[in-house]
């Protein structure tokens, strides 16, 4: 997130249109440099979108257990900027959500914070032994929603 700053401010100082998409998962934003990051891109107005690939899941720490909001977008008030919760299994909502968010970038309004919500059906990790984290039910309820 920080590199990606970084790079929003280069597009700024070079003076093109060059917005940079910054991905990372929910986990991060419980992270230091997530909350250093929105706020100098806020401050500074940078071109940058955060976009956060929320699954639910911190490797195998449910996000309910470890982050204090139910929508990690909720967490860009803070930074005066846009968040956005959009569904992440839904790619022409993904389009749309990114695509304002863009726009918004290149009119120099500074960045934004989308949050995809979607689920990995796998573990984080092969070949660990940990206790089970989640059901199979819960596994099984967002597969059907794909199928």
């Amino acid at each position: 997130m920080p590199t990606a700053t970084g790079a929003a401010l280069s597009a700024r100082l070079r003076g093109t249109d060059q917005v940079c998409l910054c991905f990372f998962g929910d986990g991060t934003a419980n992270c230091g440099p997530f909350h250093e990051s929105l706020n100098l891109a806020a401050v500074w107005r940078l071109p940058v979108i955060f976009l956060c690939e929320n699954n639910g899941y911190a490797m195998c720490s449910a996000q309910a257990r470890t982050t204090s909001v139910a929508d990690i977008a909720s967490r860009a008030a803070s930074y005066c900027m846009p968040g956005i919760v959009v569904d992440g299994q839904d790619v022409l909502a993904v389009h749309e959500a990114v695509s304002t968010a863009v726009a918004r970038a290149r009119a120099s309004q500074g960045p934004s914070l989308v949050e995809a919500k979607t689920y990995r059906y796998c573990d984080h990790q092969e070949g660990l032994e940990y206790p089970p984290y989640r059901s199979e039910e819960e596994v099984a309820s967002w597969r059907a929603r794909t199928q």
